[in-house]
């Protein structure tokens, strides 16, 4: 079985506060041995023995040590590793596998500033309660929140799902007013949705490559093969990455037999995943932008490596290292980069990013507009430009 190693994109906020720490408490009871970091450790114990013995005001030794560790992952200067904390990391564990706990809704700004609901989530409460896509809010537990924006808006609506009832009236899109009590709870997320293009092509979005994106992406794939479509457009534009074996298995699926992904540890030593012969033999094309990371790059530098696929859009992140995510007694963890990672030709990503076979710019107004899926197919450049490739790839196969 593959390992869980995830290569996402994770944007961590760290606390810059003094190397102090409560695990210093263990050095107390150390010898003074020589080995590897005991000068740093006494140092640490001594600090923060040091606090305790001084410090005149209140404080908590849970959020000391919790600060110590953040900021130790910090100096290593790398975006990709950080800390989260015993709650932190139950969240992060139930986003991996693409659901959390809430209410399932998602909120965007109106053209006019006013908080609106953009998407509803068909497995979760409001999904089950028939809420509609447009609504915009009248009351968030008899608060009065007429006129108010996407980020005032949530915060209310995070503090009622921690309570465990959040009572909303809103008015929908046709004017009327709807109100509903909502019990919060499990929220299933919709990695993956596709569909068939004007054109004739298939069009496959991937969200993320966490917890069920490769069985549903190659569902997909295999429905839209069913309708007969001339070539498939996998649309990884915004996509964070996710998990190394979620992205393992639909390359598994689509390349033929050959090496899929190289990684290569801090002792020097290499591992390299193949795939087998089974493979989907059709034109394709990938869409990425400047926030396609990690897993979602890797998957276009692939298959384009295979000659399976052109890529369109702009350059890539540039991401070249994978994580593992440590969990410690307490539950807390440590997300820290654990191998360097290379595509199938043993190319690295890191720091370069992969450049597009054909790159197309998109102004702001319809980057806003594909961010929160309100961008119309006939006006997306960057997909008329793929359909424009493909089309012409469907025309000369024998």
């Amino acid at each position: 079985m593959r390992k869980k190693v995830s290569i996402a994109v994770c944007l961590c906020a760290c606390v810059l506060t003094a190397l102090v720490t409560l695990a210093a408490v263990r050095c107390f009871a150390r010898p003074p041995a020589q080995e590897p970091g005991a000068a740093a450790e006494d140092k640490l114990a001594e600090a923060a023995q040091l606090i305790r013995e001084n410090f005149i005001g209140e404080y908590s030794e849970a959020d000391m040590t919790d600060a110590a560790i953040a900021a130790m992952v910090y100096s290593l200067n790398d975006r990709w590793s950080y800390y989260m904390t015993a709650e932190e990391m139950a969240d992060y564990l139930s986003t991996q596998n693409n659901r959390y706990g809430g209410i399932g809704i998602v909120l965007r700004d109106g053209e006019d500033g006013i908080a609106e609901i953009y998407k509803v989530y068909a497995h979760s409460p409001a999904g089950e309660a028939g809420v509609p896509v447009g609504c915009r809010f009248l009351t968030v537990g008899g608060r009065d929140v007429t006129g108010e924006n996407t980020e005032t808006l949530a915060a209310l609506i995070r503090e009622d799902i921690a309570a465990g009832k959040v009572e909303l009236c809103m008015l929908t899109p046709a004017g009327e007013e709807l109100a509903c009590s909502l019990i919060p709870g499990e929220v299933y997320t919709e990695p993956v949705s596709s569909r068939v293009l004007a054109s004739g092509l298939g069009c496959v979005k991937l969200e993320n490559f966490d917890g069920r994106s490769a069985g549903e992406a190659i569902e997909a794939v295999k429905g839209l093969l069913d309708k007969g479509v001339s070539g498939i457009i996998f649309d990884v534009r915004d996509n964070p990455g996710g998990l190394l074996s979620e992205l393992l298995d639909l390359l598994d699926y689509l390349l033929p037999e050959g090496k899929l992904f190289i990684s290569r540890y801090i002792d020097g030593t290499e591992e390299t995943e193949v795939s087998d012969a089974d493979c989907v033999e059709l034109p394709m094309a990938v869409l990425v932008n400047g926030d396609t990371y990690s897993a979602a790059e890797f998957f276009a530098a692939a298959l384009r490596e295979y000659g399976w696929a052109q890529v369109v859009g702009t350059q890539t992140s540039g991401k070249g290292y994978a994580q593992i995510t440590v969990t410690m007694r307490d539950g807390s963890a440590i997300h820290i980069s654990h191998m360097a990672y290379y595509t199938p030709s043993g190319v690295s990503l890191a720091g370069v990013g992969l450049t597009p076979d054909l790159t197309v710019e998109m102004d702001d107004e319809a980057r806003y507009a594909l961010y929160y899926d309100m961008l119309p197919e006939e006006e997306d450049p960057q997909l008329q430009a793929a359909v424009e490739l493909l089309s012409a790839a469907v025309s000369v196969s024998p």
